[in-house]
Protein backbone atom coordinates (compact mmCIF):
# COMPACT_ATOMS: atom_id res chain seq x y z
CA UNK A 1 0.00 0.00 0.00
CA UNK A 2 3.13 2.39 0.68
CA UNK A 3 4.48 1.69 -2.35
CA UNK A 4 1.60 2.40 -4.37
CA UNK A 5 0.52 5.83 -2.48
CA UNK A 6 3.55 6.72 -3.18
CA UNK A 7 4.27 5.83 -6.82
CA UNK A 8 0.33 8.09 -6.88
CA UNK A 9 2.12 11.24 -5.23
CA UNK A 10 5.06 11.09 -7.56
CA UNK A 11 2.57 11.29 -10.66
CA UNK A 12 0.40 13.99 -8.70
CA UNK A 13 3.92 15.98 -8.51
CA UNK A 14 4.43 15.44 -12.30
CA UNK A 15 0.84 16.43 -13.57
CA UNK A 16 0.99 19.63 -11.27
CA UNK A 17 4.51 20.04 -13.23
CA UNK A 18 2.61 19.92 -16.47
CA UNK A 19 0.06 21.64 -15.53
CA UNK A 20 1.64 24.71 -14.40
CA UNK A 21 4.47 24.56 -17.40
CA UNK A 22 2.50 26.89 -19.75
CA UNK A 23 2.17 29.30 -16.99
CA UNK A 24 5.59 29.32 -16.02
CA UNK A 25 6.35 29.77 -19.80
CA UNK A 26 4.82 33.05 -20.16
CA UNK A 27 7.03 34.74 -17.54
CA UNK A 28 9.57 33.97 -19.21
CA UNK A 29 10.91 30.94 -17.74
CA UNK A 30 11.87 27.83 -20.58
CA UNK A 31 10.98 24.11 -19.47
CA UNK A 32 15.44 23.53 -19.67
CA UNK A 33 15.36 26.79 -17.24
CA UNK A 34 15.46 24.03 -13.73
CA UNK A 35 15.23 24.78 -10.05
CA UNK A 36 18.31 24.26 -8.51
CA UNK A 37 19.37 22.52 -5.09
CA UNK A 38 23.09 23.16 -4.07
CA UNK A 39 24.26 21.42 -1.18
CA UNK A 40 26.84 22.66 0.48
CA UNK A 41 28.72 21.60 3.42
CA UNK A 42 32.13 22.01 5.51
CA UNK A 43 32.79 24.89 7.22
CA UNK A 44 34.68 28.83 6.79
CA UNK A 45 33.90 30.79 3.86
CA UNK A 46 33.23 29.28 0.55
CA UNK A 47 33.39 30.63 -3.20
CA UNK A 48 30.59 28.19 -4.22
CA UNK A 49 28.31 30.58 -2.77
CA UNK A 50 28.85 32.67 -5.70
CA UNK A 51 27.19 30.04 -7.52
CA UNK A 52 23.68 30.00 -5.86
CA UNK A 53 24.18 33.46 -5.80
CA UNK A 54 24.49 33.61 -9.53
CA UNK A 55 21.81 31.37 -10.12
CA UNK A 56 19.50 33.56 -8.07
CA UNK A 57 20.08 36.23 -10.50
CA UNK A 58 18.68 34.25 -13.81
CA UNK A 59 15.28 33.89 -12.91
CA UNK A 60 15.96 30.21 -11.34
CA UNK A 61 14.84 29.48 -7.63
CA UNK A 62 17.56 28.12 -5.71
CA UNK A 63 17.95 26.28 -2.24
CA UNK A 64 21.26 26.54 -0.65
CA UNK A 65 21.37 23.69 2.18
CA UNK A 66 24.15 24.16 4.45
CA UNK A 67 25.11 21.85 7.70
CA UNK A 68 25.24 24.34 10.51
CA UNK A 69 23.34 27.43 11.38
CA UNK A 70 27.33 28.98 10.99
CA UNK A 71 26.89 28.33 7.33
CA UNK A 72 23.31 29.71 7.21
CA UNK A 73 25.09 33.02 7.95
CA UNK A 74 27.63 32.63 5.05
CA UNK A 75 25.24 32.90 2.54
CA UNK A 76 23.57 36.06 1.42
CA UNK A 77 19.90 36.30 1.39
CA UNK A 78 18.26 37.80 -1.76
CA UNK A 79 15.25 37.19 -4.10
CA UNK A 80 15.09 33.75 -5.79
CA UNK A 81 17.52 32.16 -2.97
CA UNK A 82 16.43 30.48 0.15
CA UNK A 83 18.88 28.51 2.69
CA UNK A 84 18.11 25.50 5.15
CA UNK A 85 20.36 24.71 7.71
CA UNK A 86 20.84 21.29 9.25
CA UNK A 87 22.94 18.24 8.57
CA UNK A 88 20.85 15.39 5.53
CA UNK A 89 20.70 12.19 5.49
CA UNK A 90 20.49 10.60 2.16
CA UNK A 91 17.09 9.30 2.33
CA UNK A 92 15.98 13.21 3.95
CA UNK A 93 18.14 14.74 0.62
CA UNK A 94 15.56 11.92 -1.80
CA UNK A 95 12.64 13.13 -0.10
CA UNK A 96 13.69 16.61 -0.18
CA UNK A 97 14.34 16.59 -3.62
CA UNK A 98 11.30 14.72 -4.65
CA UNK A 99 9.02 16.50 -2.31
CA UNK A 100 10.23 20.25 -2.90
CA UNK A 101 10.50 19.59 -6.76
CA UNK A 102 13.93 19.89 -7.62
CA UNK A 103 14.90 19.00 -11.09
CA UNK A 104 18.89 18.65 -10.64
CA UNK A 105 21.65 19.00 -7.82
CA UNK A 106 24.91 20.43 -7.72
CA UNK A 107 27.03 19.31 -5.27
CA UNK A 108 29.40 22.13 -3.99
CA UNK A 109 30.47 20.74 -0.89
CA UNK A 110 34.22 20.84 0.68
CA UNK A 111 36.21 18.93 -1.19
CA UNK A 112 36.93 16.76 1.66
CA UNK A 113 33.36 16.42 2.63
CA UNK A 114 33.64 12.91 1.52
CA UNK A 115 30.53 11.13 2.89
CA UNK A 116 28.51 14.35 2.44
CA UNK A 117 29.55 14.17 -1.28
CA UNK A 118 28.74 10.10 -1.20
CA UNK A 119 24.66 10.85 0.14
CA UNK A 120 24.14 13.76 -2.42
CA UNK A 121 25.62 11.32 -5.52
CA UNK A 122 23.32 8.14 -4.41
CA UNK A 123 20.76 10.47 -3.12
CA UNK A 124 20.85 11.83 -7.07
CA UNK A 125 20.98 8.12 -8.53
CA UNK A 126 17.83 7.11 -6.51
CA UNK A 127 15.67 9.84 -7.57
CA UNK A 128 17.17 10.17 -11.22
CA UNK A 129 17.77 13.69 -10.90
CA UNK A 130 21.16 15.59 -13.12
CA UNK A 131 24.16 15.22 -10.68
CA UNK A 132 27.01 18.12 -11.12
CA UNK A 133 30.29 18.26 -8.73
CA UNK A 134 31.57 21.40 -8.57
CA UNK A 135 35.16 21.82 -6.56
CA UNK A 136 36.85 25.06 -5.37
CA UNK A 137 40.06 25.31 -7.63
CA UNK A 138 43.08 23.85 -5.96
CA UNK A 139 46.16 25.75 -4.93
CA UNK A 140 49.50 24.86 -5.42
CA UNK A 141 52.25 24.83 -2.63
CA UNK A 142 55.24 24.73 -5.17
CA UNK A 143 57.68 26.98 -4.97
CA UNK A 144 57.40 27.09 -0.76
CA UNK A 145 60.18 25.83 1.42
CA UNK A 146 59.90 23.42 3.99
CA UNK A 147 56.12 22.08 2.92
CA UNK A 148 55.15 18.24 3.37
CA UNK A 149 52.50 16.57 2.11
CA UNK A 150 50.06 13.73 3.49
CA UNK A 151 47.63 12.03 1.76
CA UNK A 152 45.13 11.88 4.24
CA UNK A 153 44.72 12.61 8.10
CA UNK A 154 46.37 9.27 8.96
CA UNK A 155 49.14 9.88 7.33
CA UNK A 156 49.68 13.74 8.48
CA UNK A 157 49.66 12.03 12.09
CA UNK A 158 52.09 9.38 11.68
CA UNK A 159 53.97 12.63 10.06
CA UNK A 160 53.65 14.93 13.32
CA UNK A 161 55.32 12.24 15.45
CA UNK A 162 58.76 12.45 13.73
CA UNK A 163 58.38 16.70 14.31
CA UNK A 164 59.23 18.52 17.11
CA UNK A 165 57.51 21.61 19.13
CA UNK A 166 54.04 23.17 18.78
CA UNK A 167 51.72 22.58 16.04
CA UNK A 168 49.07 24.60 14.80
CA UNK A 169 46.26 22.69 13.76
CA UNK A 170 43.82 24.18 10.73
CA UNK A 171 41.95 21.83 9.97
CA UNK A 172 39.05 21.99 12.18
CA UNK A 173 36.99 19.84 14.95
CA UNK A 174 35.83 16.52 12.92
CA UNK A 175 39.47 14.71 12.83
CA UNK A 176 40.74 16.11 15.78
CA UNK A 177 40.65 12.91 17.62
CA UNK A 178 42.77 11.22 14.60
CA UNK A 179 45.82 12.80 16.18
CA UNK A 180 45.38 11.83 20.21
CA UNK A 181 47.98 9.31 19.43
CA UNK A 182 50.68 11.73 18.53
CA UNK A 183 53.12 12.17 21.60
CA UNK A 184 52.41 15.19 23.20
CA UNK A 185 48.94 15.32 22.12
CA UNK A 186 47.77 18.04 25.25
CA UNK A 187 50.74 19.91 25.60
CA UNK A 188 52.26 20.71 21.53
CA UNK A 189 48.55 20.93 19.82
CA UNK A 190 46.98 24.59 19.13
CA UNK A 191 43.37 23.61 17.20
CA UNK A 192 42.03 26.30 15.39
CA UNK A 193 38.03 25.50 15.38
CA UNK A 194 34.80 27.39 14.53
CA UNK A 195 34.03 29.63 17.81
CA UNK A 196 30.47 27.17 18.44
CA UNK A 197 29.26 25.45 22.04
CA UNK A 198 29.65 22.19 20.39
CA UNK A 199 33.09 22.44 19.04
CA UNK A 200 34.54 23.97 21.86
CA UNK A 201 32.97 21.11 24.16
CA UNK A 202 33.97 18.61 21.79
CA UNK A 203 38.12 19.60 21.55
CA UNK A 204 37.89 20.34 25.70
CA UNK A 205 36.58 16.45 25.91
CA UNK A 206 39.67 15.21 23.77
CA UNK A 207 41.97 16.64 26.10
CA UNK A 208 42.68 19.75 24.87
CA UNK A 209 43.46 22.74 27.22
CA UNK A 210 41.39 25.48 27.13
CA UNK A 211 44.56 28.11 26.45
CA UNK A 212 45.40 25.45 23.66
CA UNK A 213 41.91 26.08 22.28
CA UNK A 214 41.53 29.09 19.17
CA UNK A 215 37.92 29.54 18.42
CA UNK A 216 37.52 31.77 15.97
CA UNK A 217 35.43 32.57 12.78
CA UNK A 218 37.95 33.20 9.87
CA UNK A 219 38.86 34.56 7.26
CA UNK A 220 42.22 34.96 8.58
CA UNK A 221 44.63 37.15 6.97
CA UNK A 222 48.13 36.35 6.48
CA UNK A 223 49.67 38.83 9.51
CA UNK A 224 46.95 37.41 11.94
CA UNK A 225 48.31 33.76 10.72
CA UNK A 226 51.99 35.10 11.87
CA UNK A 227 50.74 36.38 14.42
CA UNK A 228 49.21 33.40 16.08
CA UNK A 229 52.25 31.33 14.90
CA UNK A 230 54.23 33.79 17.10
CA UNK A 231 52.57 34.11 19.70
CA UNK A 232 52.49 30.34 20.64
CA UNK A 233 56.13 29.42 19.37
CA UNK A 234 54.37 27.07 16.46
CA UNK A 235 57.20 24.98 14.71
CA UNK A 236 54.67 23.29 12.09
CA UNK A 237 51.55 24.52 10.36
CA UNK A 238 49.07 21.83 9.25
CA UNK A 239 46.47 22.25 6.54
CA UNK A 240 44.51 20.97 4.06
CA UNK A 241 44.26 21.88 0.75
CA UNK A 242 41.40 24.34 0.62
CA UNK A 243 42.16 26.56 -1.53
CA UNK A 244 42.06 30.12 -1.85
CA UNK A 245 38.26 30.42 -0.35
CA UNK A 246 39.97 28.56 2.56
CA UNK A 247 42.80 31.03 3.05
CA UNK A 248 45.54 28.49 1.59
CA UNK A 249 47.70 30.98 0.75
CA UNK A 250 47.56 33.01 3.72
CA UNK A 251 48.60 30.29 6.29
CA UNK A 252 51.44 28.85 3.57
CA UNK A 253 52.83 32.95 3.02
CA UNK A 254 53.09 33.31 7.11
CA UNK A 255 54.54 29.72 7.81
CA UNK A 256 56.75 30.55 5.30
CA UNK A 257 57.73 33.72 6.98
CA UNK A 258 58.20 32.31 10.41
CA UNK A 259 60.42 29.82 9.12
CA UNK A 260 58.50 27.10 9.77
CA UNK A 261 56.85 23.75 8.59
CA UNK A 262 53.84 23.34 6.75
CA UNK A 263 52.38 19.69 6.04
CA UNK A 264 49.22 19.94 3.70
CA UNK A 265 46.83 17.00 3.62
CA UNK A 266 45.98 16.29 -0.27
CA UNK A 267 42.27 16.55 -1.27
CA UNK A 268 40.17 13.06 -1.94
CA UNK A 269 40.20 11.68 -5.09
CA UNK A 270 37.10 12.69 -6.69
CA UNK A 271 35.04 9.58 -8.11
CA UNK A 272 33.01 11.70 -10.55
CA UNK A 273 33.91 14.26 -13.16
CA UNK A 274 33.63 17.47 -11.36
CA UNK A 275 33.73 21.74 -12.44
CA UNK A 276 34.90 24.77 -10.61
CA UNK A 277 32.30 27.53 -10.10
CA UNK A 278 33.12 29.36 -13.85
CA UNK A 279 32.81 25.79 -15.55
CA UNK A 280 29.68 25.64 -14.08
CA UNK A 281 28.63 28.49 -15.01
CA UNK A 282 29.66 28.05 -18.65
CA UNK A 283 27.52 24.48 -18.92
CA UNK A 284 24.67 25.87 -17.51
CA UNK A 285 24.54 28.85 -20.12
CA UNK A 286 25.27 26.15 -22.98
CA UNK A 287 22.91 23.38 -21.59
CA UNK A 288 20.09 24.77 -19.95
CA UNK A 289 20.37 28.54 -21.37
CA UNK A 290 20.75 29.92 -18.02
CA UNK A 291 22.24 33.70 -17.87
CA UNK A 292 21.92 36.35 -15.85
CA UNK A 293 19.38 38.77 -15.99
CA UNK A 294 20.77 42.65 -16.18
CA UNK A 295 18.40 44.21 -13.84
CA UNK A 296 21.13 46.84 -12.59
CA UNK A 297 21.72 48.18 -15.95
CA UNK A 298 17.78 48.95 -16.29
CA UNK A 299 16.90 49.25 -12.69
CA UNK A 300 15.47 53.19 -11.42
CA UNK A 301 15.70 53.91 -7.89
CA UNK A 302 13.05 56.66 -6.27
CA UNK A 303 14.17 59.70 -4.94
CA UNK A 304 13.17 59.29 -1.51
CA UNK A 305 14.32 62.22 0.93
CA UNK A 306 14.44 61.45 4.80
CA UNK A 307 15.31 62.51 7.43
CA UNK A 308 18.69 61.53 9.59
CA UNK A 309 18.39 64.03 12.36
CA UNK A 310 19.96 62.79 15.12
CA UNK A 311 19.75 59.33 14.10
CA UNK A 312 22.57 56.61 14.42
CA UNK A 313 25.07 55.90 11.89
CA UNK A 314 27.90 53.58 12.02
CA UNK A 315 30.28 53.55 9.58
CA UNK A 316 32.84 50.33 9.46
CA UNK A 317 36.38 51.80 8.40
CA UNK A 318 38.42 55.18 8.47
CA UNK A 319 40.06 56.15 5.26
CA UNK A 320 39.16 58.40 2.38
CA UNK A 321 35.92 56.87 0.86
CA UNK A 322 34.56 56.33 4.81
CA UNK A 323 35.69 59.98 5.47
CA UNK A 324 34.32 61.49 2.31
CA UNK A 325 30.61 60.25 3.28
CA UNK A 326 31.26 61.06 6.40
CA UNK A 327 31.71 64.49 5.69
CA UNK A 328 28.17 64.26 3.19
CA UNK A 329 26.08 62.76 6.52
CA UNK A 330 27.59 65.43 8.87
CA UNK A 331 25.76 68.38 6.95
CA UNK A 332 22.26 66.10 7.66
CA UNK A 333 22.35 66.30 11.56
CA UNK A 334 22.82 62.48 12.41
CA UNK A 335 24.81 61.05 14.90
CA UNK A 336 28.59 59.17 13.88
CA UNK A 337 30.41 56.01 15.39
CA UNK A 338 33.06 54.87 13.35
CA UNK A 339 34.96 51.38 14.07
CA UNK A 340 38.26 51.44 12.20
CA UNK A 341 41.74 50.12 13.72
CA UNK A 342 43.26 53.83 12.87
CA UNK A 343 41.93 56.88 10.66
CA UNK A 344 43.35 58.82 7.90
CA UNK A 345 44.58 62.12 8.79
CA UNK A 346 40.71 64.00 7.69
CA UNK A 347 39.11 61.77 9.35
CA UNK A 348 40.90 62.05 12.86
CA UNK A 349 41.07 65.90 12.93
CA UNK A 350 36.69 65.04 12.57
CA UNK A 351 37.27 63.07 16.15
CA UNK A 352 39.63 65.34 17.27
CA UNK A 353 36.96 68.27 16.81
CA UNK A 354 34.44 66.20 18.60
CA UNK A 355 32.26 66.00 15.21
CA UNK A 356 32.32 61.99 15.72
CA UNK A 357 32.52 59.14 17.75
CA UNK A 358 35.72 56.55 17.15
CA UNK A 359 36.49 53.11 18.46
CA UNK A 360 39.81 52.33 17.97
CA UNK A 361 39.61 48.49 17.28
CA UNK A 362 38.69 46.49 14.14
CA UNK A 363 34.80 45.23 13.06
CA UNK A 364 33.76 42.02 15.26
CA UNK A 365 30.79 39.97 14.27
CA UNK A 366 27.83 41.29 16.17
CA UNK A 367 28.78 45.13 15.99
CA UNK A 368 26.58 46.12 13.25
CA UNK A 369 23.93 48.59 15.28
CA UNK A 370 21.64 51.82 14.80
CA UNK A 371 19.53 53.07 11.35
CA UNK A 372 22.03 52.97 8.63
CA UNK A 373 25.99 51.01 8.43
CA UNK A 374 28.75 52.17 6.27
CA UNK A 375 30.96 49.02 5.21
CA UNK A 376 33.82 50.90 3.88
CA UNK A 377 36.74 48.96 4.89
CA UNK A 378 39.85 47.72 2.48
CA UNK A 379 38.58 44.33 2.81
CA UNK A 380 35.96 42.40 0.61
CA UNK A 381 35.42 39.86 3.09
CA UNK A 382 35.00 41.99 5.95
CA UNK A 383 32.70 43.99 3.76
CA UNK A 384 30.73 41.04 3.24
CA UNK A 385 30.06 39.65 6.92
CA UNK A 386 29.06 43.03 7.62
CA UNK A 387 26.43 43.05 4.94
CA UNK A 388 25.65 39.77 6.25
CA UNK A 389 25.01 40.64 9.76
CA UNK A 390 23.30 43.49 8.38
CA UNK A 391 20.74 41.78 6.13
CA UNK A 392 19.67 39.33 9.52
CA UNK A 393 19.27 42.26 11.69
CA UNK A 394 17.18 44.26 9.06
CA UNK A 395 19.61 47.35 9.34
CA UNK A 396 20.01 49.51 6.57
CA UNK A 397 23.66 49.00 4.58
CA UNK A 398 26.13 50.60 2.04
CA UNK A 399 28.63 49.00 0.55
CA UNK A 400 31.69 50.73 -0.99
CA UNK A 401 32.90 48.18 -3.33
CA UNK A 402 30.13 46.09 -4.68
CA UNK A 403 27.10 47.56 -5.46
CA UNK A 404 25.17 44.75 -5.78
CA UNK A 405 25.07 44.44 -1.91
CA UNK A 406 23.53 48.12 -1.41
CA UNK A 407 20.48 48.70 0.05
CA UNK A 408 21.07 52.73 -0.91
CA UNK A 409 23.42 54.78 -2.85
CA UNK A 410 25.62 57.81 -1.72
CA UNK A 411 24.34 60.43 -4.40
CA UNK A 412 26.18 63.46 -5.31
CA UNK A 413 24.66 65.91 -3.09
CA UNK A 414 24.48 69.90 -4.31
CA UNK A 415 22.76 72.17 -1.88
CA UNK A 416 21.15 75.84 -3.19
CA UNK A 417 18.96 78.28 -1.71
CA UNK A 418 17.01 76.19 0.74
CA UNK A 419 17.15 73.51 -1.46
CA UNK A 420 19.03 69.66 -1.74
CA UNK A 421 20.11 67.86 -5.27
CA UNK A 422 20.56 64.11 -4.85
CA UNK A 423 22.25 63.00 -8.03
CA UNK A 424 22.62 59.22 -8.68
CA UNK A 425 23.07 56.93 -11.31
CA UNK A 426 21.89 53.55 -9.73
CA UNK A 427 25.88 52.60 -9.57
CA UNK A 428 26.37 52.58 -13.20
CA UNK A 429 28.34 55.73 -13.97
CA UNK A 430 30.07 57.63 -11.33
CA UNK A 431 31.97 59.84 -13.84
CA UNK A 432 28.33 61.48 -15.27
CA UNK A 433 26.98 61.96 -11.90
CA UNK A 434 29.61 63.61 -10.64
CA UNK A 435 29.93 65.57 -13.98
CA UNK A 436 25.98 66.72 -13.65
CA UNK A 437 26.67 67.76 -9.57
CA UNK A 438 29.92 70.17 -11.11
CA UNK A 439 27.69 71.31 -13.89
CA UNK A 440 24.77 72.17 -11.79
CA UNK A 441 26.85 73.74 -8.70
CA UNK A 442 28.42 76.03 -11.89
CA UNK A 443 25.46 76.73 -13.03
CA UNK A 444 24.45 77.93 -9.53
CA UNK A 445 27.64 80.12 -8.83
CA UNK A 446 27.22 82.04 -12.31
CA UNK A 447 23.76 82.76 -11.44
CA UNK A 448 25.18 84.22 -7.80
CA UNK A 449 27.44 85.97 -9.93
CA UNK A 450 24.74 87.48 -12.23
CA UNK A 451 22.80 89.30 -9.47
Amino acid sequence: MEKTFHMLLYRAFHAQRSCLRPHVARLGLGAGQPKLLWYLAGHGPCRQRELAEYFSTCNVQVTVCVATEYGQTLILQRENLSVCAGRLTQQEMEEKIIGEGYDLVVDATHPYAQVVTENIRAACEKTGRPYFRCLRQEESAEGYANVLFAEDTSQAAQMLEEIEGNILLTTGSKELCQYQKVSGFTERFYPRVLPLANVVESCLALGIPAGHLIAMQGPFSEELNLAMIRQWNIRCLVTKESGKAGGFDEKLNAAKKAGILTLVIGRPKEQSEHDTVQGIREKFQQQYKIAPIEKQKNRRYFPMFVSLDGKSVQVIGGGTIATRRIKTLLRFGCRIRVIAPELCEDCRKLWEDRMIDWEERAWQQGDCTGELVLAVTDSPKVNEQIVQECRQKKITVNRCDKQQDCDFYFPAVVEHDGLVFGLCSGGADHKKVKDAAAALRKSFRDDAAME
